[in-house]
């Protein structure tokens, strides 16, 4: 079992964090790292992002937290070696779905951040100049005609809860069509479902 270390000020603490990790670890510094394969960093200052870096160096997921989501805190987190960034009060059902996609390999944004990010790599990607993933095509074909829709709907942009509005389905089920393109489409996240969908549309 993953066993996840929460680093932040005991005064800027939230029980969410145990609600989604019970057995998780909730301490002001990083003096139990040893035990943990995932840490998750409140950043605040500085000195923050100094011990993320550090921390970055390990064979340890990290995921920072902030108090306030912002784009370029969000990219000096990742350029510091981050795998995931996500507000310090996301629900327990996110904090799962982050330490999920981080433990897969893949990258994790707040849903706004994630969105300016997908538009800007689908603007500077365009689909006529964009080269196949790995230098290999993906079919699209293996995809049911839902999963596609859903699939083409994210790749532009467009949250979860847009697409189930759009497609006049529930969010649980874009999830689960979500899930299954990923899995056929051997894609680690949004970010790499856009360069797919690039090179291959």
């Amino acid at each position: 079992m993953t066993q996840h270390l929460f680093i932040a000020p005991a005064d800027i603490q939230s029980p969410r964090w145990q609600q989604a990790f019970p057995s998780a670890v909730i301490a002001p510094d990083s003096a139990q790292i040893a035990e943990a394969d995932c840490v998750w960093l409140l950043l605040r200052d500085e000195n923050d992002f100094a011990q993320l870096q550090v921390l970055s160096g390990s064979d340890k997921k990290i995921i920072a937290m902030t108090l306030i989501e912002n784009a370029q805190q969000a990219r000096q987190a990742l350029e510091a070696g981050a795998s995931g960034y996500v507000h310090y009060l996301a629900v327990p059902q996110v904090l799962e779905q982050v330490a999920q996609v981080v433990a897969a390999g893949g990258m994790w944004l707040g849903a706004d951040l994630m969105r300016q990010l997908v538009l800007a790599t689908a603007r500077i990607l365009p689909a006529p100049v964009a080269k196949p993933v790995n230098g290999t095509k993906v079919d699209l074909s293996q995809l049911t005609s839902r999963e596609l829709a859903v699939a083409e709907l994210v790749a532009a942009g467009k949250t979860n809860k847009e697409v189930a509005r759009e497609l006049y389905i529930t969010e649980r089920t874009v999830k689960a069509h979500l899930g299954s393109a990923f899995d056929k489409l051997k894609v680690r996240d949004r970010l790499h479902l856009v360069l797919v969908m690039a090179a291959n549309s």
